[in-house]
């Protein structure tokens, strides 16, 4: 409906639609604060969880000798013998 030419003051029926959309729109406006204030909270939450598992597992205590059984243990071959001592003998 268009605006009266002459008349600056709106109809009733103008007025009250108005208000229902700037009350609509408070509205809209709350909940979209609330809604980002949730997903921040939820967020950090899991943000928060995160470091600290990745800390307690920083923490454990690790049994090294029960993962390797001897793998890590195996004898030098000649060839290499030399490079190793090539090495010592370098950085002496």
């Amino acid at each position: 409906m268009a605006k009266r030419p002459y008349g600056s003051t709106p109809s009733p029926a103008e007025s009250i639609r108005e208000r229902k959309k700037r009350e609509l729109e408070q509205g809209l406006a709350r909940v979209r604060k609330k809604r980002a204030s949730y997903q921040r909270k939820i967020i950090g939450t899991a943000l928060v969880f995160f470091i600290i598992l990745i800390i307690l597992c920083a923490l454990m205590p690790s049994d090294d000798g029960a993962n390797y059984d001897g793998k890590w243990n195996k004898d030098v071959n000649s060839r290499q013998a030399k490079i190793l001592q090539s090495l010592q003998d370098n950085f002496k």
